[in-house]
């Protein structure tokens, strides 16, 4: 039975900081469900184009700092039956923890008080776990030399170290394996007031996680678990993560997941929750290390290697839905008790945005990652973390090449993010495998893996291939040979490039009608198209997070608007994308990281409508194919001018007519800046005309559809193009967002053959019918206004 009572929600968005597209997605999913179950609600965030387009789902959105005095401020103003933390960052379980006795009348759903604190008090969570036998790491934070020689002794070498401040700051753990080095530690001088912190070094353990989801009658079900290939002591971000986790035994697979369960028991979490361990394969000692009682980045990593929806089902055991009764939509039903199988392999790596070697360890260096899916640790490998296009694997490969037996056994105990490719060296040399494990903490099965390409690459340089050999290569996913005549002249062969589904396998999974797909190599194809046209959009490996918003953004709305006007989406990336719900249940989404979907003849080139491309360059075959649009920024014209008055505006072009569906005004007023969006309305008729007569000018020999960018600055009383550029860049979401004209569809919608119309006037190009507008103050504060409201701003503040 549904928790009763509950009407109007209040959820706690992410923070201004967080540029998480994976929450981002996840509160997309939230707010959906939530939307088509009948609920009304608000959402509080700092940066309303974190939304994607969830905005459409919220009844009210309320742009202020994301702080426990807002958020009790909203409170007792409009008094909401609930409110829910667990879709925003690790901010809002910390203001949950502040709000303890003064929202009475307000349920908190997913996570309460207590759990929220134990998430920051780490006493608290070790006394909680401690209570009921959990294993956990025990700690001590204390001032007093003797207590802290006192509880060394009792827990031995190795241990870590650090000080916390009075002000909650911290050093650095340290390292610490005698007493010599102890002594060196606790003499160094210290601010007043400095507490050390010390527990037990478990430095070269094995890490892995597990999330389980439980209901309010304590139902629970693990949905994955996650295995870092690099041991403890190297960021979980920093390492190369596989799920599931592959070198648990199912004995130990058991143990971890009844202890995950039982941590969402004694902590009564209703939803998600996910649970770090430590695992010593030679002692079989376990530490719960921490816990995550919220969506995540891991989460929804999770959800794309299982496609079960996490964010769905946990929303709705938040509401008090029963595990095995739960609804994707307002009537469909779903057994979310199933706990899903993997029959295949998801792993992400960490990618650097530099050639060089980096140094990894405790705290986190990498910039961003990707996703890959196989059928084994090899093909994962050698698609990831082991691609050359993507991580300049041969030249790596000189380069250590080039080292002596000391020099790489330096890089071995002292990891870089090359650590794969040194160990793929170090087994060439015949260092041998116990050793390495021993070493580096990573498992024997990896290093196995690691063997076998090694001598996969071997035959390939010493060109060995043949008939007993090449269908290892293939599915080992080795590249450039599947296509070779050897291979395609056999008629017994079983492993030639498919695409599969990846859909995990239990009873209730086939009931998702989930169209997500990877290319591998195997016996048939899992993929079938129906014979609707199509628009086929690849998108290429991007590690800018900024970047990845951005195109997380523009491909929801491409699929809405190719969806709408009645069209297939199939959505071609190097790496898979993070889609809600809604967009996987209407989009062909499929993973090919050496774009090898063209090859296999699977869609009928009738079907193809046309092609839209996120790449930054295209080939030379793509440039001569007047199917195939180029939809990435593309630069024209670049001015160095600088101005306390400025202007971004988008344009919409199909060939012939423009408009202009959303200016960016921007002004410096003493040392502040202030930008209003969709600021159309506000133009003068000069201006507007000004504008347009600039803008006419530069598109006059442009005649294809596309859309523009112009950045203008005003100067000596006229406006200046100090940058034009085609595609749709980083403004794209607050282009979007602000003006009530659909960029994105009214690009869609002239592709598919409609035109703007002849002989526009002025106020039709830059016609929009915005009532509410966002105005940010110094790239930071967010905030709305009506139409009143940015008049008198401009009047007492930008324009005075």
């Amino acid at each position: 039975m549904v928790t009763s009572g509950i009407h109007n929600i209040l959820i706690i968005g992410p923070t201004n900081s967080d540029k998480n597209v994976d929450l981002s997605t996840a509160l997309y999913d939230t707010a959906e469900i939530l939307h088509k179950l009948g609920y009304k609600t608000t959402i509080m965030v700092e940066n309303p184009t974190s939304l994607l387009s969830s905005s459409d789902f919220f009844d009210r959105i309320v742009v202020e700092k994301v702080n426990g005095e807002n958020i009790l401020a909203y409170v007792d103003q409009f008094h909401p039956d609930a409110i829910l933390p667990t879709v925003g960052d690790k901010n809002a379980l910390g203001i949950i923890s502040g709000l303890n006795g003064k929202i009475s009348s307000t349920k908190v759903l997913g996570t309460d008080y207590f759990a929220s604190l134990c998430t920051f008090k780490r006493e608290m969570f070790i006394s909680k776990l401690n209570e009921n036998d959990l294993p956990v790491i025990n700690f001590i934070s204390s001032d007093d030399e003797d207590e802290l020689y006192d509880f060394i002794r009792s827990i031995g070498f190795p241990i870590i170290a650090r000080r916390r401040f009075s002000n909650r700051h911290s050093s650095g753990w340290t390292n610490i394996n005698n007493l010599f080095e102890l002594d060196n530690f606790m003499a160094l001088e210290d601010s007043q007031n400095a507490k050390i912190e010390i527990e037990r070094s478990i430095r070269g353990f094995s890490e892995y996680s597990c999330t389980v989801v439980r209901d309010r009658f304590d139902n629970s079900a693990l949905i994955g678990t996650i295995e870092d290939v690099e041991p403890i002591g190297i960021h979980h971000l920093d390492s190369n993560l596989v799920s599931p986790a592959l070198s648990l035994n199912d004995s130990k697979l058991q143990k971890l997941r009844n202890l995950a369960i039982k941590l969402a028991r004694v902590f009564n979490i209703v939803g998600v929750c996910t649970v770090h361990f430590a695992y010593n394969h030679k002692s079989g000692e376990c530490y719960i290390t921490e816990f995550i009682p919220r969506l995540s980045e891991e989460t929804k990593f999770l959800e794309y290697a299982t496609s079960y929806p996490l964010a769905t089902v946990s929303v709705e055991l938040n509401l008090g839905y029963q595990l095995d009764k739960l609804q994707l939509d307002s009537g469909n039903s779903f057994n979310g008790a199933s706990e899903p199988f993997m029959d295949h392999i998801t792993s992400r790596f960490p990618q650097w945005n530099t050639t060089e070697q980096r140094y990894i360890g405790p705290s986190k260096t990498s910039d961003s990652s990707i996703i890959v899916s196989g059928f084994s640790i090899e093909e994962v490998f050698n698609k990831g973390a082991l691609n050359d296009k993507l991580n300049d694997t041969l030249n790596r490969y000189e380069k250590l090449h080039q080292m002596d037996d000391d020099q790489l056994f330096e890089k071995i105990i002292h990891p870089t993010n090359w650590m794969l490719d040194v160990l793929v060296e170090a087994i060439r040399r015949d260092f041998e495998l116990p050793v390495l494990s021993e070493v580096t903490g990573i498992t024997i099965p990896y290093l196995v893996a690691l063997k076998n390409i090694k001598d996969n690459s071997a035959l390939i340089r010493d060109d060995e291939i043949d008939e007993d050999n090449i269908e290892k290569l293939v599915s080992m996913g080795v590249k450039g040979v599947g296509y070779s005549k050897l291979l395609l002249d056999r008629d017994d062969v079983v492993t030639k490039t498919v695409v599969k589904s990846k859909k995990s396998v239990s009873v209730n999974m086939d009931k998702l009608h989930q169209q997500n797909f990877f290319v591998t190599s195997g016996i048939s194809n899992d993929l079938k198209f129906s014979e609707r046209n199509k628009i086929v959009v690849r998108s290429p490996i991007i590690t800018s997070k900024r970047n990845i918003m951005v195109r997380q953004f523009v491909l929801l709305q491409l699929v809405k608007s190719i969806t709408q006007n009645g069209l297939e989406a199939i959505i071609i990336g190097r790496e898979p994308w993070s889609a809600p719900l809604e967009i996987r249940n209407v989009a062909y989404e499929i993973a090919d990281p050496h774009m090898e979907l063209q090859h296999l003849n699977l869609i009928h080139e009738k079907q193809i409508f046309k092609i839209i491309d996120f790449s930054k360059t295209l080939s030379e075959e793509d440039t001569e194919n007047n199917e195939v649009f180029q939809i990435s920024t593309k630069p024209i014209k670049s001015l160095d001018l600088k101005a306390d008055i400025t202007m971004r505006v988008i344009v919409v072009s199909d060939g012939k007519s423009f408009t202009v569906p959303s200016v960016i005004f921007r002004k410096m007023v003493g040392d502040k800046s202030y930008e209003i969006s969709s600021y159309n309305k506000f133009m003068s008729e000069s201006g507007k005309r000004e504008i347009r007569e600039i803008i006419e000018n530069e598109l006059s020999e442009q005649n294809q559809i596309n859309t523009y960018n112009f950045d203008f600055a005003y100067s000596h009383d006229h406006w200046m193009i100090t940058k034009i550029s085609s595609g749709m860049n980083q403004d794209i979401i607050r282009h979007e967002l602000a003006s009530s004209v659909h960029v994105i569809d009214t690009l869609v919608k002239l592709i598919l053959g409609n035109n703007l119309g002849k002989d526009l006037s002025t106020d039709e190009i830059f016609e929009n019918d915005d009532t509410d507008f966002l105005v940010t103050i110094n790239d930071q504060k967010f905030t709305t206004y009506d139409e009143q409201g940015i008049l008198d701003l401009l009047e007492n503040t930008i324009r005075k």
